[in-house]
């Protein structure tokens, strides 16, 4: 009688250890939790539009007011550093949401139509010397 007991406790223990075991263990039918969403690479910039809008901002006089990595005697303190600018969440001091390429274009095109009383001055750029510098900025990220 003792044995049957003990026999009866021992299955007990296997059974209840078998059903931890199973609850705890990955299930192959259970979904697995989706991958966090990365945010998308910018595109590579075009090396010739770069190029040409690196010399746009030479020929605008961009570096008088602004430091531009990559563009010599761009050391101008009036304006902030434009290194990194387009990966910066806002432009304009924070007055310019930057969600891409868009909206810096948008901003150099016309400042003061953006941010009114900017000391940024309209260049009368046109759209495709704004999308060259632009396109240039792109390349500081």
């Amino acid at each position: 009688m003792i044995q049957l007991f003990v026999g009866a406790r021992r299955a007990a223990a296997v059974g209840a250890l078998a059903l931890v075991s199973a609850a705890c263990a990955p299930s192959s039918s259970s979904p697995s939790a989706p991958a966090p969403a990365s945010k998308p690479a910018a595109p590579t910039p075009n090396p010739t539009a770069a190029a040409e809008g690196a010399d746009l901002i030479q020929q605008k006089g961009c570096p008088g007011c602004h430091t531009i990595p990559g563009i010599p005697g761009a050391t101008g303190t009036v304006g902030p550093n434009l290194g990194g600018v387009a990966s910066r969440p806002t432009i304009a001091g924070g007055a310019v949401q930057n969600n891409g390429a868009d909206d810096i274009k948008r901003w150099i095109l016309d400042p003061p139509a953006v941010k009114p009383g900017t000391q940024m001055p309209k260049l009368g750029l046109t759209d495709d010397e704004a999308t060259k510098i632009t396109t240039y900025l792109e390349t500081l990220r």
